[in-house]
């Protein structure tokens, strides 16, 4: 595989969680509170390119876990950046694979860890979109026909062929939140959306 081609999806998340492991491990007594990739720190990524993202909040974070980080991360060959100021502190490891790790503290908060991988290209047809959108399909036109000849609707005063909706919309917004389902729930909710309600509307 060409070096340029970058990693793929797989091998970025599998890389991004031994980072961040040995990160958490080299300060003895370190929690991670997971947050959502929305939460995170991420570098600047080129147009048409990804990251996978991990990290969270450190309960225990203090002023020694970023000279414990900075020091780990300097061993390793990274170039490491430490910039402190009046509204908090901001250190940035770049490791030759493309690998950042980021620790950033905003005033008195605690401290949020993220290691974030190279870029990876989009592949034009995305497999968790395209499953989304097949799931989506087959949901819009089975989820009017089973509401219609199943019990009544759970959203009183709406059509029985509408009682699939709120579930449908559950699932969806799941999927939606997630970072690693978020491309399979925008198929899903473009596809059950649009036959759902063409074929709902059709039976009303």
């Amino acid at each position: 595989m060409a070096q340029s081609a970058g990693p793929t999806r797989a091998e970025a998340a599998e890389g991004v969680e031994q980072r961040l492991a040995a990160t958490v491990h080299a300060y003895p007594g370190l929690r991670v509170e997971p947050l959502p990739a929305q939460f995170l720190r991420a570098p600047e990524t080129p147009p048409g390119g990804r990251r996978v993202l991990r990290g969270g909040r450190l309960p225990e974070g203090d002023d020694e876990v970023f000279e414990v980080v900075g020091e780990l991360w300097r061993e390793a060959g990274c170039r490491v950046e430490d910039a402190a100021g009046l509204d908090g502190r901001l250190l940035e490891a770049h490791d030759p694979a493309g690998y950042v790790v980021t620790l950033a503290r905003h005033g008195l908060e605690d401290p949020i860890l993220t290691v974030a991988s190279p870029p990876f290209p989009v592949p034009f047809l995305d497999r968790g979109l395209l499953a989304g959108l097949g799931a989506g399909l087959a949901t819009g036109c089975l989820g009017p026909c089973v509401a219609r000849v199943g019990p009544s609707t759970i959203v009183p005063g709406l059509s029985s062929v509408w009682g699939w909706v709120p579930l449908f919309l559950l699932i969806a917004g799941g999927s939606l939140y997630l970072p690693e389902t978020r491309r399979f729930g925008i198929g899903l909710a473009a596809g059950g959306l649009l036959i759902g309600v063409t074929v709902a509307a059709m039976f009303a």
